[in-house]
């Protein structure tokens, strides 16, 4: 195999679509034709990968599948091009807004049937960064603001809970895979961002370990031992000031030791930076700099 060739797994880690879907569009679409490897296996070129994106980038605009399944890659450029042109980002995903109708109607099919049309058209990390995310800011405010009910948003948490939980799943990466653990220290209630923290992981070819939430140092440095993860992920929402949270981070590096990387993120994080310093914690800002920061670990450590 070639530099210039990808293995299935591969390519699905930089289009964000999964290897269902890219087997089904090859099938029903003929939007590909990879080569076979030596061992009969699918290997794909860089010019795959891209056409692979455009046709999200299209689908994303109102375009069907069915109808650019059989575009060239220069069509397709020259497509998504004027599109980006004549539409420029107005900063409101289409896909937040019916979600964000969905959840306002307390239409929880409706949400699931959106989300499930966003990772079709965006992909893993498409749906991940510019669809939930913004999604659950945009429901966080009229939470507080008292312009949603809790009925609503418990039932956004639940639908979005089960559909993060169902991609992670369906990464099906070997056991052989970096191992990372994600959750929340302890007195972290608030687990959306370690849920999008471990389906970025598993998008870069990370075998997640997910705890859940509220989690005490001895429980997840316990956890990542038992699985052999080389990295530790948390995520820090509120508050931004517990004096005990400080107390468990120089706990959890102690018992982790220093041969397990750990990295913290979320939106208080910022608050605890100087015991981040302390103890070498890793501090991210976003979910881009999360994955430069799971390639960097991999290139790094034995993983």
């Amino acid at each position: 195999m070639t530099t210039e060739e990808f293995p299935i797994r591969v390519v699905a880690r930089r289009t964000g679509l999964s290897p269902h879907v890219i087997r089904a569009w090859e099938r029903r679409y003929k939007v590909l034709e990879p080569r076979r490897s030596g061992t009969n296996r699918r290997v794909y070129s860089g010019a795959d990968v891209e056409k692979l994106n455009l046709l999200q980038a299209a689908i994303a605009s109102g375009q069907s599948i069915s109808r650019v399944a059989h575009l060239s890659l220069e069509e397709l450029r020259s497509m998504v091009a004027t599109t980006r042109a004549a539409s420029p980002p107005s900063g409101k995903s289409r896909f937040v807004e019916a979600c964000l109708s969905a959840v306002q109607n307390m239409d929880a099919r409706e949400l699931e049937s959106e989300l499930a049309r966003a990772n079709l058209a965006l992909g893993h990390v498409g749906l991940t960064q510019k669809v939930i995310g913004p999604l659950l800011d945009r429901i966080g405010e009229l939470w507080r603001s008292g312009d949603l009910p809790v009925a609503h948003e418990h039932m956004a948490s639940s639908v979005i809970r089960s559909t993060l939980g169902a991609m992670r799943e369906g990464f099906d990466l070997p056991e052989s895979a970096a191992g990372i653990v994600v959750t929340t220290p302890t007195g972290q209630l608030h687990e959306f961002g370690a849920l999008l923290a471990g389906n970025a992981a598993a998008s870069e070819g990370w075998r997640v370990t997910y705890l859940g939430p509220n989690l005490p140092a001895a429980e997840i440095a316990g956890a990542a031992k038992a699985t052999g993860a080389t990295v530790v992920a948390l995520s820090v929402i509120y508050p931004p000031n517990d004096p005990h949270l400080s107390v468990e981070l120089k706990n959890l590096r102690r018992l982790l030791g220093s041969d397990v990387a750990l990295i913290i993120g979320g939106r208080a994080a910022r608050s605890y930076g100087s015991v981040m310093e302390e103890i070498g914690a890793m501090h991210i800002e976003d979910l881009s700099t999360f994955r430069s920061q799971l390639e960097r670990l991999r290139g790094t450590r034995s993983v």
